[in-house]
């Protein structure tokens, strides 16, 4: 249990900080090649000890009815996120669907392939197979599963992003928990990440997926 205390500290608590860290100081904060770096022993984790397979990496498995949550949920957080950015930040309604078209298209489609599948995989099922049993119970595990998941964002140093992805974290969880299935939670994050840059609150979120497609736009 100690181990896994120490591996559970160093990659959702110390990992987070030194990013911020980073960036504070003016160097370099590579999130996503951190995140890949990070998934792919969980990958090997995930294959060799647990026995997950390419069904349990790659397959999407949900229910009419549980599809049919996922949309209301999906149809709420555009509206909540549309007339939220409204009230906090006008100027950035809609702002990069407005000001480059063509970015927006590339982040539309990028950022979830590299940016919401090795966050599945780190902070969904490696977070739940190896860790989640640190905590007492199955909510608690779920909460501080949300938890870190907020923390992860902790680079981008706002409280918008920290809340947004605290939010998001419950929800998304909460349907890995209930379907069991990676792809599915993957499929709700990559559409709430891209109503958050749609709507306008990426300006809080400036991910490194946005970072690398602007320099192949310009």
């Amino acid at each position: 249990m100690i181990r896994l205390w120490v591996e559970f500290v160093s990659l959702y608590v110390a990992l987070p900080i030194t990013l911020l860290a980073a960036r504070r100081l003016g160097g370099p904060f590579p999130v996503l090649p951190v995140l890949w770096v990070a998934a792919c022993p969980a990958v090997r984790f995930l294959v060799t000890r647990q026995g997950w397979g390419v069904g349990k990496l790659l397959g999407l498995s949900l229910t009419r009815r549980q599809l049919l949550w996922l949309g209301v949920r999906l149809a709420v957080a555009g509206t909540v996120l549309a007339g939220g950015i409204l009230l906090v930040a006008p100027e950035q309604a809609f702002a990069l669907p407005r000001r480059d078209p063509l970015l927006w298209g590339l982040v539309m489609v990028f950022y979830p392939l590299v940016s919401v599948y090795p966050q599945g995989i780190l902070y969904r099922g490696l977070f739940f197979a190896r860790y989640a049993r640190l905590f007492g119970t199955e909510r608690q595990a779920w909460l501080a599963g949300c938890v870190v998941f907020s923390l992860a964002h902790l680079v981008f140093a706002n409280v918008w992003a920290m809340a947004l992805t605290l939010v998001g974290g419950l929800l998304i969880n909460r349907t890995y928990r209930n379907t069991g299935s990676l792809m599915a939670s993957n499929l709700e994050h990559a559409v709430y990440g891209q109503l958050v840059f749609t709507s306008g609150w990426g300006h809080f979120l400036y991910h490194g997926t946005m970072r690398l497609l602007e320099g192949v736009v310009r």
